[in-house]
C-alpha cells in the first residue's frame, strides 16, 4: 500500500500496517460529497479557496469551509500511537569512537492538517536528523570509558522537560527512549586498552632496537672522526660509489681554498714587510703574481702544494757603537 494514492474507494475497509513508518498514509481525490467512515484515520479536507476540515469518527472541525464547494483532496492521518525505533551512533569525546545506541521513539499526531501539510510519511527519516543533533551534544562530553555516565546524562535529559516539544513542528507529540549499549561499550574499551598496550610494547622494542643499533655504531662512528677528512670522503665513496663526481668535487674545491688562503697569507706577510720578495723563489713569485691577476685561477699542470714554513729573514745589522 502507497502513501499517495487517488480515486480510492471510499467504502473499502483499512487497518494500519503494524509497522507504519508515518501518520501519512494516503491522499485521494473524491468527485461526490466525502463521507468519513474509518476509526483509524483522520481525514484531511483541503478546499480550493485554502480552507480545510478535519474529520474523525468524533466529529469535524472547519476551517474556512466554503458553503457549496466540495473538498478538491482528502488525506487519511494516522490516528492513535505508534513506535519508530531505530540504532544511533553517537560521537565521544574528541570523537575518537561511537558510542552505539537504539532508539525508541513513540508518536502520536496531535495536529492532523499540520501532519498532512508536512507529508510526514516516514518519522525516523525527518526526526533521526534533530535527535542525533540533540545528543551529540551530550556524547561528546565523556570517553568511551564513561559510557554508564553518557547513559544518565541523556535519561536526565529527556526527563528534563526541553524535549516536549519534539516533533512538534511536523504535528506530532513525543516521548524519546535512549539505549546506550553498555555491553558493547564496554567491550570496545577494552579493544583499544588492549590496542594501545600491544602498540606501546612494539614501540619499546623499537626505541631499544634503535639504540642498540647507535650503541653498535658509536665506536666506529668515533674511529671515523679521530681518521680526518680523507677517510670520510673515502667511508662515503666506499658506502655510495654513485657520488663520486660529487665527493671528488668536494675535495677539489677544498684543496683550490686551502692553497688560495695559503697564497693570501704570504701575500699578506709580504706586504707587511714581514717577508721580502727576494727571500721566496721564482716559482711562488709566479704563483703569487698569477693570482693576484686569476683570482681562483688554476695552472693547466695543477696549482703546486703551500709552502709549509717560511725562511726566517735575517736580521738587521747592529749600527756600530759610539765611541766612549
Amino acid at each position: 500500500m502507497t502513501h499517495q494514492q487517488w480515486g480510492q474507494p471510499q467504502h473499502q475497509e483499512f487497518a494500519l500496517p503494524h509497522d507504519l513508518r508515518g501518520p501519512f498514509v494516503r491522499e485521494f481525490a473524491t468527485q461526490a460529497a466525502y463521507r468519513h467512515r474509518n476509526s483509524q484515520v483522520a481525514s484531511v479536507l483541503f478546499y480550493k479557496n485554502g480552507g480545510h476540515s478535519i474529520i474523525t469518527v468524533r466529529g469535524a472541525q472547519h476551517h474556512d469551509k466554503p458553503l457549496m464547494g466540495r473538498p478538491t483532496s482528502v488525506c487519511w492521518i494516522a490516528r492513535g500511537r505508534h513506535q519508530a525505533s531505530f540504532q544511533l551512533e553517537l560521537p565521544t569525546h574528541g570523537d575518537r569512537s561511537t558510542f552505539k545506541a537504539g532508539a525508541d521513539v513513540n508518536w502520536e499526531v496531535h495536529d492532523f492538517y499540520l501532519a498532512a501539510e508536512k507529508r510526514v510519511v516516514d518519522v525516523e527519516r525527518m526526526l533521526r536528523p534533530p535527535l542525533e543533533a540533540r545528543l551529540r551534544g551530550l556524547s561528546r562530553r565523556y570517553g568511551l570509558d564513561s559510557a554508564q555516565q553518557v547513559d544518565e546524562a541523556i535519561q536526565d535529559e529527556l526527563v528534563s522537560g526541553r524535549w516536549n516539544d519534539f516533533g512538534a513542528d511536523l504535528g506530532l507529540t513525543t516521548q524519546v527512549y535512549i539505549r546506550i549499549d553498555l555491553g558493547r561499550a564496554a567491550a570496545e574499551h577494552q579493544a583499544q586498552m588492549v590496542a594501545v598496550e600491544k602498540g606501546s610494547k612494539v614501540q619499546e622494542a623499537m626505541d631499544l632496537a634503535h639504540k642498540a643499533r647507535i650503541a653498535a655504531n658509536l665506536d666506529d662512528a668515533r674511529n671515523l672522526i679521530t681518521a680526518g677528512e680523507t677517510v670520510q670522503y673515502a667511508t662515503l665513496l666506499a658506502q655510495d660509489p654513485g657520488r663520486a663526481r660529487e665527493i671528488l668535487g668536494v675535495l677539489q674545491e677544498q684543496a683550490r681554498e686551502q692553497r688560495k688562503g695559503a697564497l693570501d697569507y704570504l701575500t699578506d706577510l709580504i706586504s707587511q714587510g714581514v717577508v721580502q720578495r727576494h727571500q721566496i723563489d721564482d716559482q711562488v713569485r709566479a704563483l703569487i703574481d698569477y693570482g693576484r691577476t686569476v683570482a681562483g685561477g688554476v695552472f693547466p699542470a695543477g696549482l703546486p702544494q703551500a709552502p709549509t714554513a717560511l725562511p726566517v729573514p735575517p736580521m738587521p745589522a747592529a749600527p756600530p757603537s759610539a765611541p766612549a
